[in-house]
This record gives C-alpha cells, structure tokens and sequence, in this order.
C-alpha cells in the first residue's frame, strides 16, 4: 500500500517532504504570464515571478489574465531529505502544451491538451529541488495539433486536474492495476499488473486481495493473472456495485476499484449484462465560467444530481478525455459514459497529416488505459464530426477503432457523425451516432410549432434511412441534437434564442427519439452553457457572449425551461422502451 505523506509542510513555493511514496504538488505556485509569447521564446527556469497561481488552475480565468493567450510559467521548490531511487512527475491534463524542467534540466514536454501524462526524472538526491513548467496556451497548427482555432469549445490554458510525484522505493514497485472482465456471468477477470520505472517480471508470484477479504496467493505470468472475483455483484445504472483488488508484492501494494459488467450490441439495441438499455442523457463540457476546465469535486458532484434528476442513464463527455474523479462520480451513482478523445470537424489536410494521425493513436490509447477500470464508461469514441465521407476519413476512423481494441477494453466504439447524407467511415464501429440540428442552422420556414415538428421528423427519418441503406442493422445513437436558448430571456410567442423555443424545440426531438424503434439513445446538446469563440473563430456570430447557449441549464446551472420538459418526457413512462 503506497504510504501516506507524514510531512508536508507549504511555505510560499517550497514543500518539505519526508518518507512518502507519492505526494501531491497542487497548491501555490510562483508564477509569471507573458501575454503574447510563445512557450520557446520565455523558457528560463529561473524567470522573475511577479505573482502565485493555483494548480489546478485555468490561469485565464483569473484576472488579469482573463482570456488572454500567451506564456506562463510556474515553478516550485522541494525538499526531500533521503535519496531517491527514481522519480515520476505525473501531470493529469494541460491547456494548450507544455514544456517540462528539474533544477534547470529538460525533462520533457507534451501537446496533448486534456491527456494524463508521466515523466521519468530518474534518481533524485537528498536536498531542495526545482520543479519547472512552461505552458503555452496559443493557437499553433504546427506545434499544438489536437486543438485548432475552429474548435467549437473554449481552449483554457493551465492545469486541469492537478500534478503529483511517484517515488521509486523498491526495485520492483508495483504502479497501477487494469482489471478487465472476461464472464460477467461468473465475474472471472483478468488482472494486469504494471510496475514503476521497470519492466514487470515474466512471473511475478504475489498475493491477490478482493474487498478486504482473504489474500490469494497468484502468480501473474508477463504481468497478467485470470481469477474468479468472489461474492461478486453486477454494475448496472440500477445497482452500481463496485469491487476493489490489491496486490501485493514484497512489501509494495497497488490497489484499484472496478465493477462487473459486459456491454455488447444486438441488433438495434445495445445490450448491458445482457439487456436492452435505452441511453437517455446530455453532452457535458468540463466547464464553469469561475473555473474554466479546472472544474472542483463539488462542482462535478452537483452536475451529475441534476443529471440523474432528469431521469437520464447517460453523459457523453464532449469532447476529450474525462477526469478520473468525474468517472469516479459515475461509476458511484450509475451513470453511464461515452468517451472520447480530443477532435473536432477534423478536415482533409489534418487526418492526412502523420503528425495529427500519431498524436491521435497516442491520446487515445492513453485514454483507454487512463479509463479502463471504470466501469461506467461503455463507449469509448474519438474524433468528434470528423471527415467521414472520404477513405482518408474511414481510414483514420479505422485506425483508431483498431487502437482502442487493442487493449482489449470491452467497451463499444464509434464516433459523432455529422456527414449524415455521405459518410463512408461506420463500416467498422459497433454502433452509428450522429449530430443533427434540423431547423437551427437551415433556413427553413418552421413559423409555426407544426412544420417545425415536422421538420424535424422528417430529418430524423431521413439520416436513419441513410445509415440503415449502407450498414443495415446496426444500432443508432442521436449523439448531438438540440438548439439555443438564451436563459432569462422568454417571450409566449416563442421566437428563436427563447428559453420557450428551446423548450419547444427540444420536446419534440425527444418526442421522435423516445418513440422510434430505430434509436437505441439520445444525448441532448447540452447540459450546460459553456465558453466557446471569444473574439474570433468559427461561426463566431451564432455564439452571442461567446457562449454555446444550447445548455438546459445556464453556465451557472441555473435551469432553463427546456429543463423541466426534458425531466417530463425522460420520466414519462408512457415511453415504454424508457423503463428498460
């Protein structure tokens, strides 16, 4: 079991640690903005820090900084008082990308905004120790890849989640359990078991524990053990029953917690432990206008209560890798997760970039791992409206299908269409989804409640037509669908941006999709109003306030009356396939 810190000590910018194996450096940093600068102009670990900023942080939203682009960098003393054998700095989410020092050396960089990420800073001696970081929150189609200024989401600079050290104590130093159901029948499981800074033994003999019962004695053959949980109970929405494993070796143990569930396809439908579950939820951007995307516990625990509160099963988290600690929260009070890594509208001249395709390969992996032992997450995705009506798009679409079934997670693939009357690409993905906003972004006489029904009726009919011509039968998930209302702003006439229109318009997109036996799930657009194209950007011009205003609640989670609409039909049991 990895110790707890006995002493730690913050005195402006220097922490004092003493016989820990990780500890965590969020707290105060000195900090330094330059607005402006690229990361490479104003690398110097020993900068003049002229003020302290909080990790985890968006550093732009905090005045003076408040949506500004630039440079910033932070930098923290430690003291350790024994050698090290080796050392991780464990960084879990950046915005944009970063470049890495210890005591004035290189030790790495990433551009993967929203990826956990590690980097070894080999041994380390008695004494103080620097620790430096740049991050540089600009727009760069050469150097910042994966976030690109059309992006149709605010791109928040500073870290997201927070940072931590691992210490190497042991030659073989148990890191990290992934734990994969093979039977949800018999809850057999595979166990995998990773170690820090080495490789794992070809045969490690070690003893196994489940829920702080008896220990088993196993032996994980290249790194790997199948083994019977027992007393086991199924996760389901329902009953979201969790497990824990620890493994101990030689003094070292590592522990997790997972739940016993399949999710699988048939048909129209996706099936959880076997049975048909109807996906009735929202999209959510990891977002609060105090916060950026450095969103607290507290905040996370309140979005969900308002979720389940609609009597929705389902969050698509748009559009990049999840917090643990939010994953955390749902696999506690059974919501089920789409996840995804960072895409959007990705054009010909990025999917036919090796550069972009690798760095896509590499997030998603990264998530799939980061990921694999929650067991509300079922879908793992990628590459939000991407160019699916081209080979270059299937191709791509392919690749990273093959990636996430490569680690073997058990979970179902696919990706947001939005090339509804043209796509090529869902070949190969376990179920179709699909983004449509029939009526918002036309112009199409909807003057009157009926023709827009109607409207949106005949689109819905006509995108699944499509995709039951070229792949048959396969289940069809409403990933994004819905419109803008502006909270606060009513009118009984119901014009557009109205919190009556969004009502309206929202009503009857549920009306279709929790009637039609062709839609296996809906995620609304969205739960919450959040930052999008400041000053300048896409279609800047359908953002007022430089917000996505479709929210059913506003930035501030403040319900709209779409709210209430959709809780009523979410609850309404005369939609029989909603009480599954």
């Amino acid at each position: 079991m990895k110790r707890l810190i006995t002493i730690v000590i913050s005195f402006f910018s220097c922490i004092f640690i003493s016989d820990a194996e990780n500890y965590d450096l969020n707290g105060l940093w000195q900090f330094r903005f330059d607005e402006g600068t690229r990361l490479e102009d104003v690398l110097d670990p020993s900068f003049s820090a002229n003020d302290v900023m909080a990790v985890p942080c968006c550093f732009d939203v905090v005045s003076p900084y408040l949506k500004s682009r630039g440079t910033a960098q932070y930098r923290k003393a430690i003291y350790i008082d024994t050698p090290v054998m080796n050392a991780v700095w464990c960084i879990d989410g950046i915005g944009l990308r970063g470049s890495f020092y210890l005591d004035g050396k290189y030790v790495g960089m990433c551009n993967k905004p929203y990826s956990y990420f590690e980097l070894p800073l080999g041994p380390l001696a008695a004494g103080e120790h620097v620790l430096y970081a740049a991050i540089d929150n600009n727009f760069d189609s050469e150097k910042q890849k994966l976030f690109l200024p059309y992006y149709d989401f605010y791109a928040f600079g500073g870290f997201y989640r927070g940072m931590e050290l691992k210490f190497q104590t042991k030659k073989i130093q148990l890191d990290k359990i992934l734990v994969r159901t093979k039977d949800y029948k018999t809850a057999l499981v595979e166990l995998e078991i990773c170690t820090l800074n080495s490789e794992t033994p070809a045969s490690l003999y070690s003893s196994v524990q489940f829920d702080g019962g008896k220990w088993i004695p196993v032996n994980f053959v290249n790194g790997k053990v199948v083994i019977n949980v027992p007393n086991f109970k199924l996760w389901s929405p329902k009953s979201p029953n969790l497990h824990s494993v620890r493994v101990r070796y030689q003094g070292s143990v590592v522990q997790t917690r997972f739940g016993i569930r399949t999710v699988s396809v048939k048909g129209h439908d996706i099936l959880l432990n076997g049975e048909k579950i109807f996906l009735k939820g929202v999209n959510r951007h990891e977002q609060h206008p105090s916060f950026g995307a450095a969103t607290p516990e507290q905040l996370m625990q309140l979005d969900i209560n308002l979720i389940k509160s609609l009597g929705a099963n389902f969050v698509r988290g748009a559009h990049y890798p999840q917090s643990q600690k939010f994953l955390d929260l749902c696999d506690e009070n059974g919501i089920l997760v789409w996840e995804e890594s960072l895409g959007w509208g990705n054009k010909l001249d990025n999917i036919q970039d090796p550069e972009f395709v690798s760095l896509q390969i590499s997030q998603t992996k990264d998530m799939v791992l980061r990921s694999m032992n929650h067991p509300s997450v079922i879908i793992f995705a990628f590459l939000n409206e991407v160019k699916s009506n081209c080979p270059e798009g299937k191709a791509i679409v392919d690749t990273l299908i093959k990636t996430v079934k490569a680690q073997n997670p058990g979970r179902l693939t696919t990706f947001a269409c939005n090339r509804t009357k043209n796509d090529i690409a869902n070949v190969n993905t376990d179920l179709i989804s699909f983004n449509t906003y029939p009526g918002w972004f036309e112009t199409i006489d909807i003057s009157t409640s009926g023709l827009l029904k109607d409207v949106i009726n005949q689109k819905l009919d006509t995108i699944i037509k499509y995709f039951r011509s070229r792949y048959g039968d396969k289940p069809i998930l409403i990933s994004e669908i819905g419109m803008c209302g502006i909270y606060g702003f009513r009118d009984s006439s119901a014009p557009q941006w109205t919190e009556e229109f969004q009502a309206e318009y929202v009503g009857d997109a549920l009306d279709y999709a929790l009637t039609s036996d062709e839609i296996c799930g809906i995620a609304l657009w969205h739960f919450a109003d959040a930052d999008s194209f400041h000053r300048s950007g896409g279609n800047i011009r359908g953002k007022p306030f430089a917000v996505n205003l479709a929210g059913l609640v506003d930035s501030y989670r403040h319900p709209k009356l779409v709210y209430k609409v959709v809780e009523s039909k979410f609850k309404n049991t005369k939609y029989e396939k909603m009480v599954q």
